[in-house]
């Protein structure tokens, strides 16, 4: 383990009382640790082992960290573990069902130079005590049994994952409507919320197309309809080819296919409304008004205007429950 890794990396863990100092031995770096052996019968690690870890991370009393319900940590056992006041320092006296708890004092960490006090982590100050208490699960003698059990590992955790970046993803889509719609209130007082969408609506008219409003702002004209009997909604997977235009010179700014979450992948607002509602077979265009697209500050560098409007020429592929194998970054 590099010196740098231990202020934020945690190892492997059972969940143990508050550390009485007594009962600790030192390493040569002077850091602190207790071994509650297994009395098992294997060999400690050797240089070039593969511990198998769960851990909990603790700074004072709070839990930071843990492993515990998802993927376990990986360590290998460095020969000439220098002496750099990290957990890596006793990994050659572990074996399988061991359990360990080192104790790292912040005040040591800027004593000895390994971090500046001004660069410490916020949830870090002077005073301060990390522990990582961890549980040796197994010890892998060769590189190829640490990977297979690593990717069997993988494969189990991988519906817990998943579910978590669902809920991170859905937690910032609400918070990015949230920021919406307190500027479309906005929008709404000064009068340039009506001026846009009368804007798009003056184009539909000198063109005579039959724009379907799908929510203020946005509108869908069709010109495929499609068979599929999937229709998309919130948490659907929509597969959609498009190419996105800017409206007012009708110049393709990108062409891309992707399968987004609807409402939970991250997509400007007036795109994921106008998706809505479509199936599988559907062909058209999307128009969005600029408070829909990407508003006041569009991204550095873009080709956007503040409240530039936009269109999307789209053909959905697919409506599913779930996701590709692998989804084109957008």
């Amino acid at each position: 383990m590099k010196r740098t890794h231990y202020l934020w990396m945690a190892i492997a863990a059972l969940a143990f009382t508050a550390c009485n100092e007594v009962s600790f031995k030192k390493t040569k770096s002077g850091l602190l640790y207790k071994i509650i052996s297994s009395n098992s019968k294997d060999s400690v690690a050797k240089e070039g082992d593969w511990l198998k870890l769960h851990y909990v991370q603790k700074i004072n009393d709070s839990v930071m960290q843990t492993s515990f319900g998802k993927m376990p940590a990986y360590q290998r056992v460095m020969g000439n573990q220098p002496a750099d006041y990290s957990p890596g320092e006793i990994f050659g006296m572990l074996k399988k069902g061991d359990s360990a708890v080192t104790v790292i004092l912040i005040d040591s960490i800027i004593k000895k130079g390994l971090a500046p006090a001004e660069s410490l982590p916020p949830f870090m100050k002077r005073g301060d005590r990390l522990t990582i208490s961890f549980k040796v699960i197994d010890v892998f003698r060769s590189d190829s049994l640490y990977q297979e059990d690593s990717q069997k590992e993988q494969v189990k955790d991988m519906p817990r994952q998943q579910k978590e970046q669902a809920e991170q993803m859905a937690k910032a889509q609400k918070e990015r409507e949230e920021a919406q719609r307190k500027e479309e209130e906005e929008l709404e007082k000064s009068g340039e919320k009506a001026k846009q969408i009368q804007e798009l609506e003056s184009y539909f008219k000198a063109k005579n197309l039959a724009a379907k409003q799908v929510a203020p702002g946005t509108y869908v004209v069709l010109t495929q309809h499609g068979t599929g009997t999937v229709v998309a909604d919130s948490g659907k997977y929509v597969y959609v080819n498009y190419d996105g235009k800017l409206f007012a010179k009708d110049s393709s700014f990108q062409k891309s296919s992707f399968a987004p979450q609807l409402y939970v992948t991250p997509l400007i607002a007036g795109f994921q409304d106008g998706l809505k509602g479509l199936r599988e077979g559907d062909k058209g265009t999307i128009y969005i008004a600029g408070f829909r697209g990407y508003g006041k500050n569009p991204p550095p560098g873009s080709p956007f205007k503040p409240y530039e409007a936009l269109k999307f020429d789209v053909e959905i592929t697919k409506v599913s429950d779930t996701p590709p194998e692998q989804q084109p970054q957008h």
